[in-house]
């Protein structure tokens, strides 16, 4: 078992390293079907959970009108009284549970990565939507060993 244990962890450390954008995309893709708040989060990049912190702060200097926007928008109650109290892992997690959300977003075996482009720190991952006449393309950026959701996509859905 001793020598076992070495070699374990030596593919484990090359699992974790060999982390492309598609394969960080599908995990997003995963979490986000499966409802796993922290799991999306995980695949986000600073840049992009420091803009949902923002937004977060934001939303709580006028929590009763955020409440009342937010419940419209991802057609679930939600109080000001409640806002108050969020985390950005609630708010993903409000986000990616909501019928207003869920019903606008295909089935997730209609969507798969056809490819990806690695330009240094930068990837643009390539999907093939069912019944999406066009290829979507998503930025990716590398942080730290793996690859993340970059900030201009979060940027432009907020």
């Amino acid at each position: 078992m001793k020598k076992l244990l070495p070699l374990l962890l030596a593919v484990l450390a090359g699992t974790i390293m060999s982390d492309e954008p598609g394969e960080a995309f599908e995990d997003l893709m995963d979490a986000f079907y499966e409802g796993d708040a922290c799991g999306v989060e995980a695949v986000l990049s600073s840049n992009s959970i420091g803009m949902l912190n923002m937004m977060m702060m934001m939303v709580k200097m006028k929590p009763d009108q955020a409440a009342t926007e937010i419940s419209l928008e991802l057609e679930i109650a939600v109080t000001g009284e409640e806002l108050v109290n969020w985390t950005t892992t609630d708010f993903i997690d409000a986000f990616i549970n909501s019928p207003g959300i869920a019903d606008k977003f295909p089935p997730r075996e209609d969507i798969e990565v056809t490819g990806c482009d690695i330009r240094g720190d930068s990837s643009t991952v390539f999907l093939r939507v069912s019944d999406y006449p066009e290829t979507v393309e998503i930025a990716m950026i590398r942080e730290g060993d793996g690859w993340k959701l970059s900030e201009s996509i979060v940027q432009k859905e907020l």
